[in-house]
């Protein structure tokens, strides 16, 4: 099988994470941009928009990393973090 991808369009992501599996966290890194990505795979054509994170000097695809798990707004993630927080406190 041969596959080839190509960036047709980026646009910024300015409020959006991409969500990591970390020892069994969750951890959010803040998405630089999405990228509307042309994939020919055995001569078939299909267009996917995906997100991208910085990693010192190199810009990746995130959702290529094993442990990446979503998208997701970084409003909500929050929420979500401050919600499991006081229910942590609850608990003790």
């Amino acid at each position: 099988m041969s596959s080839e991808e190509t960036i047709i369009q980026i646009m910024p992501a300015t409020g959006w994470v991409a969500v990591y599996d970390i020892d069994g966290e969750e951890s959010a890194e803040a998405i630089v941009c999405f990228a509307l990505v042309e994939a020919v795979e055995d001569g078939v054509k299909s267009r996917d928009v995906r997100p991208m994170c910085a990693d010192g000097k190199l810009i990746d695809f995130a959702d290529a990393a094993e442990n990446f798990l979503r998208v997701e707004e970084l409003a909500e993630f929050e929420e979500e973090e401050d919600e499991e927080d006081e229910e942590d406190e609850v608990e003790e």
